[in-house]
């Protein structure tokens, strides 16, 4: 500021000492020009001010003479200059600044930048760019991206790359590039064109992110995943091995014990064996529903599940596994009910899943209802036209935090209540997965000592328009007995 006085000081002292106005304020200029060094460019405007009315006072206190319309001119175009050169030098110091803070940005990037000339040559790479690279600026600049190229990338994602951003639109993908010192690293790589006033390509602009460590982890999870399926897959392929294995001999136990139990070959004298025959008998009747279970599910894991469809009354299927299960029900002292509404649509679907699910829910309702309970079937459709079949019970419920584990194979939720009971925590996984075949699934809501509901959502496309020939096998017969996926555990 001190400089900018004793130069405005010098200007005014030469500008009234020259006679008939020479000087014309135009050196004043000079003045105006010290903004550019001063820290804020508003400094420059002051500058201005202050040369303009320096102009005024030397046109006032300079010796007269000349043409006075000239020298009142030239004074005018001096204060013009003036006021011109203080705009642009603003100007220009706001340009600056938004340079400086682009170069910082572009500087402190965590991306890689580069910029080429339309010929590729690199005229510009910002330190992390140097850093992914290995390289200095000196060795970088001049060159082409060539330099970072690697044997590993396709040479069609190079072709590709040139022919889209030479066609003036912008190219984003992945490729392995080399380092200084050999190393290999992915970028993730977007580069655009920058145009010219006369939209002609000027520039190349590349943004390279290094995607190295992200590509190791997909690896590593990629072959976790393999690792895993693989896993189930033996897992499955295990379990149905062992069930046909164990199957045999348990139906050979069952046989032997059945015919014991009925005193086929002759009398059993001793009581007490008549009890262990009958022990017997159902704990291998048991052991074969767990084995069975257990292939069905191995079975949809590993895919080799499929359904069986047909056109099958709703309504009917839920009669029928009301029928299957009337006995276990009166006999645990459960009442069970059935409340539909009119519903006469019938569904395409595998009737021997969808009854083994039912059947399933059914008895899982009634096991955990105590004596005078009630376990209730309703039938409606939901308004996004979805049929539901809907299971509630006035049971021992379920906690909230237990409620998705009980759908995870071999969990079952423990209390006081449900220690007496059989289980083997496959039942409701099977029934979930079966549901998930006809594109539905289950829904459950319960409560401790309040009781469960639980949902079979059916998927409206699964709904059949009535015409007057529909006709189902399943419409006409009810099944005496449970046959072996009917078995609930």
């Amino acid at each position: 500021m001190l400089l900018s006085l004793v130069v405005a000081a010098a200007i005014l002292a030469f500008d009234i000492m020259l006679p008939l106005g020479v000087a014309g304020g135009v050196p004043y200029v000079a003045l105006v020009m010290i903004g550019l060094w001063f820290p804020r460019r508003e400094h420059v405007l002051i500058l201005a001010a202050i040369g303009i009315g320096l102009t005024l006072v030397g046109y006032a206190l300079s010796p007269p003479g000349g043409i006075p319309w000239i020298v009142f001119t030239n004074r005018m175009l001096a204060i013009f200059a003036i006021w011109i050169t203080a705009v642009l030098i603003f100007r220009y110091g706001g340009l600056e600044v938004e340079r400086k803070k682009l170069s910082l940005a572009v500087d402190q990037a965590s991306v890689g930048i580069i910029i080429t000339g339309k010929d590729g040559i690199i005229e510009y790479a910002n330190p992390k760019m140097l850093e992914m690279s290995g390289y200095k600026l000196s060795e970088v600049v001049g060159n082409t991206p060539s330099i970072f190229k690697s044997e590993l990338t396709n040479p069609e994602t190079h072709l590709d790359l040139w022919q889209t951003i030479m066609s003036g639109k912008e190219w984003h993908g992945e490729m392995i590039n080399k380092a200084k010192d050999g190393s290999l690293f992915w970028e993730d790589v977007s580069i655009s064109p920058v145009f010219g006033k006369t939209g002609e390509i000027k520039n190349f602009i590349g943004i390279k992110e290094d995607i190295t460590d992200r590509k190791r982890i997909e690896e590593e999870l990629s072959t976790t995943l393999q690792k895993a399926e693989m896993a189930s897959v033996a897992k499955s392929k295990f379990l149905s091995n062992m069930s046909h294995e164990l199957r045999t001999p348990l139906n050979a136990i069952i046989g032997f014990s059945e015919t014991m139990a009925l005193q086929v070959l002759g009398p059993i004298k001793n009581e007490k064996y008549l009890d262990y025959v009958s022990h017997i008998h159902e704990s291998a009747d048991h052991l074969r529903g767990l084995i069975d279970t257990v292939l069905d599910l191995s079975k949809v894991e590993a895919g080799k599940e499929s359904l069986s469809e047909e056109d099958l009354s709703i309504v009917n299927l839920v009669h029928v596994c009301q029928s299957l299960t009337s006995s276990l029900a009166e006999k645990a002292g459960v009442k069970l009910t059935v409340s539909q509404t009119d519903i006469g649509e019938k569904i395409r679907g595998d009737s021997q899943k969808l009854r083994q699910v039912l059947l399933n829910l059914l008895s899982n309702a009634i096991k955990f209802t105590p004596e005078g309970g009630e376990v209730c079937i309703r039938i409606y459709k939901k308004q996004d036209d979805f049929l539901v079949i809907e299971i509630e019970d006035n049971g021992i419920g379920i906690p909230l935090e237990s409620q998705e584990r009980v759908f995870d194979e071999f969990e079952q939720v423990e209390n006081k209540l449900t220690g007496s009971i059989k289980g083997t925590g496959l039942g409701l996984p099977l029934s979930l997965r079966l549901m998930e075949m006809h594109g539905g699934g289950i829904e459950m809501d319960s409560a401790p000592d309040r009781g469960t509901t639980v949902r079979m959502i059916i998927p409206a496309w699964r709904i059949v328009k009535n015409t007057p020939n529909q006709h189902s096998a399943t419409e006409d017969t009810l099944p005496a007995t449970l046959d072996k996926n009917d078995t609930l555990h």
